[in-house]
């Protein structure tokens, strides 16, 4: 138990939470496998089409099971069940050929940097009249210069990329619930 456990005076109420322990075992394991997907971000690339084949082959099942649990008009159903067959043919081609879906997984990213950036950068010229307007457009700018590199380093970079935004994300995601972790103790 925690000072603010016992202490009436406390000015912090008692977290009714997960035990801070936990969460810090899964910071440091998120801190693990952040750091190993920068030691191997191919493998680590790998794992992300993977992880979203399989995503996309139960979300095909799930689709082309509510179609046929569908009452409702043979039209509505049978879009359904082609969307669940697209979203299911998706997942296994990602699956039966991984170096392909490093490609397509990357250009997607490259696709929704410039998208991101390229709507910052409209959104920060729009809301000129604002204070800080002109930081929205710069991290629109840096949205659309890195999908403009990606874009440029293909498919080179389409090897390592994947593994290396996991790898961020990880680690990113470790250490903020380990600094959670420790707060809370």
């Amino acid at each position: 138990m925690t000072r603010h456990d016992t202490d009436p005076d406390s000015p912090r109420p008692p977290l009714n939470g997960p035990d801070w322990r936990w969460m810090l075992v899964l910071g440091a394991v998120l801190i693990v496998g952040g750091v190993l997907a920068f030691l191997n971000p191919f493998a680590a690339s790998l794992t992300v089409v993977a992880l979203a084949g399989g995503v996309f082959i139960l979300g095909g099942v799930l689709q082309l099971w509510i179609a046929f649990q569908y009452a409702g008009p043979t039209a509505a159903r049978l879009v359904a069940g082609l969307l669940g067959l697209l979203v299911l043919a998706f997942g296994v081609a990602l699956i039966a050929n991984p170096l392909a879906g490093i490609i397509s997984l990357t250009l997607l990213i490259a696709g929704f940097f410039l998208a991101m950036g390229v709507l910052r950068i409209w959104l920060g010229f729009h809301l000129r009249d604002r204070t800080g307007w002109g930081w929205l457009v710069a991290a629109g700018a840096v949205s659309v210069l890195l999908g403009l590199l990606i874009v440029l380093a293909m498919p080179e970079a389409a090897a390592g990329l994947l593994g290396l935004f996991l790898g961020v994300d990880l680690l990113s995601s470790g250490v903020g619930m380990t600094v959670l972790a420790l707060r809370m103790r």
